[in-house]
């Protein structure tokens, strides 16, 4: 169910003209099209995910396959439950644009077409400038029970919070989650977080070794690390090493400065630990999927707010704005899907990151596509209510959608230019 879907509907052309035409949404085909046979297309669409995964790795590729799961499991979500209630589905597609394979199976034709960014089903009758064939009318969406219609339209989100919280029991219950150690602890990484040479290369360190001392004062644990270093920045500490084969190295290096993201300045080794690994029990991901829906719907408003729209623009054609003069990092800003793509699947950071993104753009895609704005699926839900408000007498009031295209092609619009300009950010002045 996607924005193009309604606008489509919304301004149905004639059947003769939209033969073969298809717009970025959901593509209306004349009624006797025949199911779409391009091998060559179907082969460079495959080809497409193949050089995914040769070219950026097999992490990257695995993000990017689960994105594309999210979408045909939203729309699965509307099929579903549209059969499950009587109404007629007549198209279930993977991609936008023109179709390049698709077959019959009774009234619905399912396919794939050429661009993988989204998916879409078509089921008949979504309002009052859906034109339905007589002898379909009582299977047009329009025409359900006010139960029937919501279920359906909620059924994607539904869907995306489902899969939030099997993600989040994955991530919490079987994978783990990352922690800081806090007994003894191994060097896990050497970390570039500042300029010039870092000291821990200087000292030798590897990861595998652990640090023993620092001028003289025992390292047992990582809580033990800041306080002997924090204060001393631009001094010379002597630092011991041990190393994997039992034996210890001592080394005197300068500490160097580096600034936290809060604009604390401290001392610097350039060292991260082995994190420890922590399961938590059966109901942890179900809990951390209601923290996150919590904190995802407080933050929609300001997310959808005219000041957020208003810093999107300003660091697009400002190549100087949303960068911290102090710091020079990106400021705190939304990020798109390649921008997700980007962080989840850097293979520098640990395999419950992609786990928990995936988790979390389905909590915000799941929220999102519920504000009561056509064309998101909540705009429909709110048309779906407010007809059975106005209802009386067993007369069913039908709201004129012509009268909520301008508000439509607003939203669209905004949505567009989210849409974009998160892209362009994330490839020009990435975050993270």
């Amino acid at each position: 169910m996607t924005s193009a879907t309604d606008l489509q509907q919304m301004n149905p052309p004639d059947p003769e003209q939209r033969r073969g035409s298809w717009v970025m949404g959901d593509p209306v085909d004349a009624p006797d099209a025949e199911p779409a046979s391009n091998p060559l297309g179907l082969i460079m669409l495959v080809g497409l995910f193949a050089f995914l995964y040769f070219a950026a790795g097999p992490r990257y590729f695995l993000v990017v396959v689960g994105l594309v799961i999210m979408i045909f499991l939203h729309e699965l979500g509307h099929f579903m439950t549209a059969r499950w209630t009587g109404m007629k589905a007549t198209q279930f597609f993977l991609g936008m644009g023109p179709r390049i394979w698709s077959f019959k199976r009774g009234e619905v034709e399912y396919g794939v077409r050429a661009i993988p960014a989204g998916a879409f089903v078509r089921i008949i009758g979504m309002n009052n400038l859906d034109p339905v064939p007589p002898g379909d009318e009582p299977r047009a969406y329009k025409n359900q029970a006010y139960w029937k219609r919501m279920v359906v339209i909620t059924a994607g989100s539904m869907m995306h919070f489902l899969q939030a919280i099997v993600l989040f029991t994955l991530l919490y219950s079987v994978v783990g989650v990352p922690r800081l150690p806090t007994g003894a602890w191994t060097v896990g990484e050497i970390s570039g977080l500042t300029t010039g040479e870092v000291p821990a290369v200087a000292a030798g360190i590897e990861p595998g070794d652990t640090i023993v001392s620092i001028d003289g004062v025992p390292i047992p644990t990582w809580d033990d690390l800041r306080p002997a270093v924090e204060d001393r920045a631009g001094e010379e500490v002597t630092i011991v090493v041990g190393k994997a084969d039992g034996t210890t190295t001592t080394s005197t290096v300068e500490l160097v400065e580096y600034t936290d993201p809060d604009g604390t300045t401290r001392g610097f080794i350039g060292i991260g630990p082995t994190f420890d690994r922590v399961t938590y029990g059966p109901l942890a991901g179900a809990e951390q999927f209601g923290s996150m829906f919590v904190q995802t719907l407080g933050f929609i408003p300001d997310f959808l707010s005219p000041s957020t729209f208003g810093r999107l623009a300003s660091a697009v054609f400002d190549s100087n704005s949303g960068t911290d003069p102090d710091t020079g990092e990106i400021e705190d800003r939304p990020i798109s899907v390649v921008g997700a793509v980007r962080i989840a699947g850097n293979p520098g950071f640990d395999w419950s990151i992609p786990i928990e993104m995936l988790a979390l753009v389905n909590v915000s895609v799941g929220l999102i596509n519920l504000v009561p704005l056509l064309p998101l699926d909540g705009g429909h839900a709110a048309i779906a209510t407010y007809e059975k408000l106005r209802s009386r007498k067993g007369r069913r009031h039908e709201v004129d959608v012509a009268k909520l295209l301008p508000l439509t092609y607003a939203v669209v619009a905004l949505l567009a230019f989210l849409m974009m300009s998160t892209v362009w950010l994330d490839i020009v002045q990435p975050i993270g």
